[in-house]
């Protein structure tokens, strides 16, 4: 895998475009768990190719299988993929997709919900 998509240890902080505050699934992704899932096994690490959105839904390609997962800002998945491209890294076991020009884009970082769950609505406080 070349190095611009390995999660870098130090970037941790996360800047979102979103005014969303609640840190589950598919909705802002917390700091301590961008930390958790930079740090945590290669084997969580899943290299995958954002296929593009429909409304919060983000469809990745992890080798021939295609996923589906949630995020409110899906838009905004597929604008940043548009200008850097559409290789990524997804932590399998944390729902966490950091798009290629994760760290020096502190906002390309999303909290994926698998597409099937039901999903809570945003927290603005």
């Amino acid at each position: 895998m070349s190095d611009h998509l390995e999660p870098h240890p130090a970037a941790c902080r996360v800047d979102s475009t979103s005014t969303c505050r609640r840190y589950a699934r598919g909705h802002a992704p917390h700091p301590v768990l961008v930390q958790l899932a930079q740090s945590g096994p290669d084997e969580h690490r899943l290299p995958v190719i954002v296929m593009g959105a429909v409304g919060d839904v983000v469809t990745v390609a992890a080798g021939d299988e295609l996923r589906r997962y949630r995020n409110h800002e899906a838009a905004r998945i597929t604008e940043v993929t548009r200008a850097t491209g559409p290789e990524a890294l997804l932590n399998t076991h944390h729902g966490v997709l950091f798009l290629r020009s994760w760290p020096r884009d502190r906002g390309a970082v999303f909290s994926l919900q698998p597409a099937d769950e039901v999903t809570e609505s945003c927290r603005q406080d």
